[in-house]
């Protein structure tokens, strides 16, 4: 999914998540010890989710990893002829990741 949402907002990115898992936004509330109208309001974007805890909770309770949760951050604005060795970079630090964490 990497890239996929890198354009929506958090709450956005929370909605997608909670949907592609199929749950309801009381579902997700009731996993987090939450209730529903905390879940719609964090995916509205009124209220933000500004704690390590809350982001690790969050990001576990939709099966995914902290960093889609979040975005890819953007490390620094290029202007030279290299524009796609950052993401590069990035995404095959990434996939080393995920494969020395599966073995």
């Amino acid at each position: 999914m990497r890239g996929m949402t890198d354009h929506m907002d958090f709450g956005k990115r929370v909605r997608f998540y909670r949907e592609r898992r199929g749950l309801h936004q009381w579902q997700l509330g009731e996993l987090l010890n939450r209730s529903e109208d905390w879940v719609y309001r964090v995916e509205s974007g009124r209220i933000p989710v500004n704690t390590v805890k809350m982001l690790a909770d969050l990001a576990d309770a939709l099966r995914v990893h902290l960093e889609d949760l979040q975005g890819n951050p953007v490390l620094l604005e290029d202007q030279g002829d290299h524009k796609a060795s950052v993401p590069a970079i990035r995404d095959a630090l990434m996939q080393s990741r995920r494969l020395s964490g599966s073995l």
